[in-house]
């Protein structure tokens, strides 16, 4: 029950806000503060780019993956860049690099979570567009500086000429065309890459 409420709430009682979004720092600036970043809880990875997060004993959070855009729920490799962030922070403790809340009024956020092969914090926005479970939203990551927006750019040409995992398909279809593709007639549309 506590799930469907979740899932409830996320959908029809968020109320659409204007776009709030704070300039982010660089790769390096980032690298030196993400052990003073906020560390929360995962609870419920919604799909591949929507998380819950407790905050604290009784505060929940939905966070949305800044910059990145993962298939929906019921398109090709929906189940899997769902299954992937699951296997990546499901739940874990997680570091939120908060960048503002959206029209949706969830939190944008970049994730970090501590890599103990490579003993360093890994940034799962990147690592989720270099498994070829997103594409980068490049409308959506003007705040981002120039240095994590070539990254992301050079993460998802690596994963699609390696053909990694949806673009193993011969022409995968961009969520934000398969959304408004797969909206009823008359709704609003708030997503363009």
């Amino acid at each position: 029950m506590r799930i469907i409420i979740r899932i409830f709430r996320l959908l029809f009682v968020s109320s659409p806000k204007q776009t709030e979004i704070k300039p982010a720092q660089s790769e390096s600036a980032i690298k030196e503060v993400i052990q003073d970043l906020p560390e929360v809880s995962v609870s419920w990875v919604i799909d591949g780019d929507t998380v819950i997060v407790s905050k604290g004993w009784w505060k929940e959070v939905t966070i949305r993956l800044d910059s990145i855009d993962c298939p929906e729920d019921g398109q090709y490799w929906g189940d899997m860049a769902k299954y992937g962030l699951v296997k990546l922070i499901g739940g874990k403790r997680i570091r939120i690099e908060e960048h503002g809340i959206d029209f949706h009024g969830r939190t944008l956020a970049t994730i970090y979570i501590w890599n103990n092969q490579k003993n360093e914090w890994m940034n799962v926005n990147e690592r989720m567009v270099t498994l070829g479970h997103a594409w980068v939203m490049r409308r959506f990551y003007n705040h981002l500086p120039k240095d994590r927006q070539d990254k992301l750019n050079k993460l998802e040409r690596w994963a699609k000429s390696k053909q990694v995992g949806l673009w193993h398909a011969s022409n995968p279809i961009p969520p934000w065309e398969w959304r408004n593709a797969n909206r009823p007639s008359g709704s609003i549309v708030f997503f363009k890459r």
